[in-house]
């Protein structure tokens, strides 16, 4: 081969490995920021769960700059025209306002009230856990409204998937349980 065919595919090699390397930047970028998040508003000083556009994050980064924006508020759409300055909140420290780290933080080293078997780590291929709160009904963490998930977290006591199917089943049809004594 000629020495230009050489150079043109060493000049192709390096802009594919710089260009790789621009899209695993922007693809982590936008995953710190990704998925259900909870700030306190500057304004109200209430917390709020808020969306970031991941998307936008990553194209940003992708060529070497910093932007978060937000897609979704619960204080939307009256308050749709903020400053968002709780962005600078939530790109200190990501991790420590994803609604994912906060319920896992929680559910860590706790035992179902039911069965007292441990609660296995948070996973999105497995069954969510849920709680039972001080109306002694029980709910599955991921139904909760996320702004009001650290409240719900703080009076509540956890329940594991299999109780939450069986005992949700007890409190919705009482009429339909029989209790037996069964004999083992």
């Amino acid at each position: 081969m000629q020495p230009e065919i050489y150079t043109l595919l060493a000049f192709l090699v390096i802009v594919g490995a710089y260009l790789l390397h621009r899209i695993i930047v922007g693809g982590r970028e936008a995953r710190k920021v990704a998925g259900k998040m909870l700030v306190t508003c500057p304004e109200t000083h209430q917390t709020v769960a808020v969306k970031v556009k991941a998307g936008q994050t990553a194209l940003a980064a992708m060529v070497g700059k910093e932007k978060v924006e937000l897609s979704q508020c619960t204080r939307w759409p009256e308050r749709r025209d903020c400053d968002q300055a709780c962005l600078a909140e939530l790109t200190a420290d990501p991790e420590k306002h994803r609604v994912w780290t906060l319920a896992a933080e929680w559910y860590s080293g706790k035992s179902c009230i039911y069965c007292g078997r441990p609660i296995s780590a948070l996973s999105h291929l497995d069954h969510p856990p849920a709680l039972i709160g001080l109306d002694d009904k029980i709910i599955e963490w991921q139904n909760i409204p996320a702004e009001q998930l650290p409240d719900k977290l703080a009076t509540a006591r956890p329940v594991c998937w299999n109780c939450n199917i069986v005992e949700g089943f007890r409190q919705e049809h009482p009429e339909l349980v029989v209790n037996r004594p069964w004999k083992h």
